[in-house]
């Protein structure tokens, strides 16, 4: 099963699951991934800045039907509001959502465990197709 993880910010998060999936690419924009190369694709983002605007502009360019969004909000009151925001605008764009908005406050090595959670939960989903 060959996945993408197009990193729009939480790259430390990412590249701590790196290694337990061989058959993954990752990158910082879509500009150079072709979705049909892959089973499905993984976006990371922290909301509550410009990096979930970026996602949200992402989601707009990307037509797959299997789409993973992880992302955590922001630990600022500013940043949480905008959190809100940007989460109701995925939801509203992928009413089917299919993945993860997590608490800021949450530790890393948790945030790190809920990626990998989600991930192996697609591949197993794909799998029993």
């Amino acid at each position: 099963m060959k996945f993408a993880i197009v990193s729009f910010g939480l790259r430390d998060i990412v590249n701590e699951i790196l290694p337990f999936y061989s058959h993954v690419d990752v990158f910082d924009s879509l500009d150079d991934v072709n979705v049909d190369d892959y089973d499905f694709i993984v976006f990371t983002s922290e909301l509550g800045g410009d990096n979930g605007d970026r996602l949200i502009s992402a989601i707009d360019n990307v037509a797959c039907e299997e789409l993973v969004i992880f992302c955590t909000t922001s630990t600022s009151l500013n940043g949480i509001l905008r959190s809100r925001t940007q989460a109701f605008e995925i939801v509203r764009k992928l009413p089917a959502f299919d993945g993860a908005i997590l608490s800021g406050f949450l530790d890393f090595e948790d945030k790190v465990e809920a990626l990998k959670m989600i991930i192996d939960d697609k591949i197993s989903h794909l799998a029993s197709k």
